[in-house]
């Protein structure tokens, strides 16, 4: 199959092209056909006179038709759609489309119900070629740095995050869970002696939200790396990683943030590190806010975003990490500090919102027992997980970014339905 995009149409070239109808418009004499591909638009421009099968053909066609169309391109600056059109030679209906049942009046649920007509609109196409250099430029920094990608299985016999907010479906003759998290995969990589490991896979949560944050599954880049001092050093790690994904974004996808009209930051200098109680400080001091999850040692939506306000103003950062949570408030594999009442775990913001939750990990056995006990749950249930550190670890630590909620922050779009190809919800299981 020859076939000619429609970004590439050059004046004089007799060529082939493969599209979908957008628009037509019947006249007395001509008829006027814009089809489209994903890297534009053009126009069809149709004599009656000296094409009636051709004529006959598109009667009647609606939006979303397909068509092969083969012919001359031609200037005509009065067109703006890049100042051509084509002149057919033949033209074939390959697919004709019903009344879509969506248009731009209709509501959020009903757009997802037809996803995959919901997606044509151009601009979505534009966020997932966005969300496809994010992704590769991840992909480059950490193979560049010398980091293994590893893929590891979604079906479990234990519980990652612990609590109740797991998928249990049935394996066989046993009990299995969907993966909330590769945590302990990762870290598995970690005692191997891969040292440096990175993972973009699925993770599912049982959790009954209805924001515009959270997903039942949803895509996580997880990363762990050995070897470390202490958790400031995969903060240094992640720092570095976003500077250049940002970066090279920025410079890859400049067209398509034109198109998009919008303007996206390279970060350049570091990012900000408070703990939580200076955060929780900086907050009444800047702003008057009180966090109503402060007794539960965490931070509420309105208190991430005014925080990315706050480091925007005070340090010029859209980025900002928080650090040292309670002990109370983080899963028991979190290195503990303080007596026990703090951990090297930390957040990052980003334009309002938690992109990422990390920290350093606790690597002996002792430690780990002690930390299950602490956090009600029986080590023996955890000993599959334990047992890697029983043959020498190192100290390691990591962290896990929500990929839409990245994406959707970059592209400075509302939900993380905007940024996720089909959105699964508590209500929502298909398409």
């Amino acid at each position: 199959m020859k076939r000619t995009e429609v970004g590439s149409l050059k004046i004089g070239k007799t060529v082939t092209v493969h599209g979908w109808v957008d628009t037509l418009r019947d006249q007395k004499s001509m008829i006027f056909l814009v089809i489209r591909d994903r890297s534009g638009r053009v126009q069809v421009v149709i004599k009656k006179a000296e094409n009636p099968e051709m004529a006959a053909a598109v009667e009647g066609l609606l939006t979303g038709s397909t068509v092969v169309v083969k012919g001359e391109v031609k200037d005509a600056p009065q067109v703006k759609l890049g100042g051509i059109e084509i002149v057919p030679i033949s033209l074939t209906v390959t697919s004709r489309a019903d009344v879509s049942p969506i248009d731009e009046k209709s509501g959020l649920d009903l757009l997802l119900d037809y996803r995959w007509l919901d997606l044509r609109d151009e601009k979505k196409l534009l966020y997932f070629q966005v969300q496809t250099a994010i992704l590769k430029a991840m992909r480059d920094w950490f193979v560049q740095a010398g980091f293994i990608e590893i893929m590891t299985p979604k079906l479990n016999g234990s519980v990652t995050e612990g609590g109740a907010e797991v998928f249990e479906v049935k394996y066989f003759d046993q009990k299995a869970y969907l993966t909330q998290s590769p945590q302990f995969f990762k870290q598995m990589g970690i005692a191997a002696g891969f040292e440096k490991v990175f993972e973009v896979g699925g993770c599912y949560r049982a959790e009954k939200s209805f924001t515009s944050r959270h997903a039942t599954e949803f895509f996580a880049l997880d990363v762990e790396i050995g070897f470390i001092d202490d958790e400031h050093d995969v903060m240094d790690a992640e720092e570095a990683m976003l500077k250049y994904v940002l970066k090279q974004v920025v410079k890859t996808c400049a067209p398509i943030f034109k198109k998009l009209n919008i303007d996206v930051e390279v970060p350049n200098g570091r990012f900000p590190r408070i703990t939580l109680m200076q955060a929780y400080e900086l907050l009444r001091e800047e702003r008057g806010y009180e966090v109503p999850k402060a007794a539960k040692g965490d931070l509420d939506p309105e208190a991430e975003r005014l925080l990315c306000e706050i480091s925007k103003e005070k340090w010029g950062s859209e980025f900002i990490f928080i650090t040292n949570f309670p002990w109370s408030a983080r899963p028991f594999y979190v290195m503990r500090m303080d007596g026990n009442k703090f951990t090297r775990g930390f957040d990052l913001l980003y334009k309002g919102v938690e992109i990422t939750s990390g920290g350093q990990r606790e690597h002996t056995r002792a430690a780990l027992e002690e930390s299950c006990v602490m956090k009600g749950i029986n080590p023996a249930d955890m000993n599959n997980y334990i047992q890697f550190f029983d043959y020498g670890c190192p100290p390691h630590g990591g962290y896990a970014l929500g990929l839409a909620r990245f994406c959707a922050k970059v592209l400075g779009l509302p939900s993380v339905k905007d940024t996720t190809f089909l959105f699964r919800g508590p209500q929502r299981l298909a398409p």
